[in-house]
């Protein structure tokens, strides 16, 4: 599995982006890292959009993902978002 073409895409908002992050990797980096160490031929992709809401995210992901998978790769998927969600700001706010 370490010589197999993992490609992993970080779906969500600026928590997977790795705003205010002084190194700029965010969890998903950091996850990233980790796996290319323990030696994983892994190519990763943050896909993070900072303020997104999931309603923002469910009508992006499928493209942005598609994009970043060829036939040949064993591809995976990690989602997360929520926190833009609960924000009572202008229009990021999903309704309930």
């Amino acid at each position: 599995m370490k010589n197999d073409d993992l490609r992993i895409c970080f779906i969500g908002d600026s928590y997977v982006n790795g705003i205010s992050d002084p190194e700029y990797l965010g969890w998903a980096g950091r996850v990233s890292v980790a796996a290319r160490q323990k030696g994983y031929n892994l190519t990763s992709y943050s896909l993070g959009v900072r303020r997104e809401t999931s309603s923002d995210i469910l009508k992006r992901w499928h493209q942005e993902v598609g994009l970043r998978f060829p036939s040949s790769c064993k591809p995976f998927v990690v989602f997360s978002f929520g926190a833009n969600d609960t924000t009572r700001e202008g229009d990021h706010h999903v309704s309930l």
